[in-house]
């Protein structure tokens, strides 16, 4: 029976989608049809504006050394809204600032901006839920590195970005967020 109802209300869509109305037409009425009382929809129904698929956040820190070990230690970037989307790809652009001797990482922790999640941070030192991703430093002429793109399922609206450095030197990172719906 439930599929009898799900063809039913999804014929018309089909029917739809292979029409497209000409270039030169200008809008066109649409007709919104109530369902059962679980998908009643009344009084005016608009779009302000296109529900946006993917966003590009760039968050970006002069980082001193220290380790994601120690809280005191991380450099606190701003915060991330990816309210309404489902993951984020987060990507990961250091430059060193001079010379290094030897290698080290250099990463970017995306923390829920939780109160409680915060406070278990900062108090105990203790990382909760983090996404995290790293760009792994060497010697190098031009002092550029980078990390693999990764993709990260999303389980709040709000994050918090916290970066460490296990160089000896200072480097400026750039953390590349690229929220979407899939």
């Amino acid at each position: 029976m439930h599929n009898v109802r799900l063809l039913a209300a999804l014929a018309p869509l089909v029917l739809l989608a292979g029409s497209s109305p000409p270039a030169d037409e200008g809008p066109r009425e649409v007709v919104v049809t109530n369902f059962p009382e679980t998908q009643k929809i009344s009084g005016a129904v608009t779009v302000e504006r296109p529900v946006p698929m993917t966003r590009l956040v760039t968050v970006k820190a002069l980082v001193t050394p220290g380790g994601p070990a120690n809280v005191a230690d991380l450099t606190e970037g701003s915060a991330v809204d990816a309210s309404g989307f489902a993951s984020a790809t987060l990507s990961l652009a250091v430059e060193v600032q001079g010379s290094l001797a030897g290698p080290g990482k250099v990463g970017a922790m995306l923390v829920p901006d939780q109160s409680d999640v915060l406070a278990a941070l900062r108090s105990y030192g203790i990382v909760q839920f983090p996404l995290t991703v790293e760009a792994p430093v060497a010697p190098s002429p031009a002092g550029i590195h980078q990390s693999s793109s990764e993709t990260k399922r999303l389980g709040f609206p709000k994050y918090r970005v916290f970066f460490y450095n296990t160089s000896p030197r200072t480097s400026e990172a750039t953390l590349y967020v690229y929220l979407a719906n899939s």
